[in-house]
């Protein structure tokens, strides 16, 4: 029925959407679960040769690693989308 509105009807209806949208503020969304883990622990194992636990530990921080990659991706998508919303 916006057809029906006055001029004044429709600028106080547009003042009154973009005041919810400004109050509604801005909601990035959750943080997929994994961005929320710690890294892992290495810790020697009896009869373990150094080497080996070396090799543990770089495991263990390439995926600490690719996880952060993984965040980082997540948020800058969620920037970028909101970017657009705005433009």
């Amino acid at each position: 029925m916006s057809g029906c509105e006055t001029t004044d009807g429709r600028v106080l209806s547009q003042a009154a959407n973009t005041l919810g949208n400004v109050q509604a503020g801005v909601s990035l969304g959750d943080l997929p679960p994994e961005c929320r883990q710690h890294i892992g622990r290495v810790v020697p194992q009896i009869g373990e040769k150094p080497r080996w636990t070396q090799k543990r530990w770089e495991y263990v921080a390439d995926a600490a690693d690719q996880r952060v990659d993984n965040c980082a991706a997540f948020y800058d998508r969620q920037r970028e989308l909101l970017q657009d919303d705005h433009h």
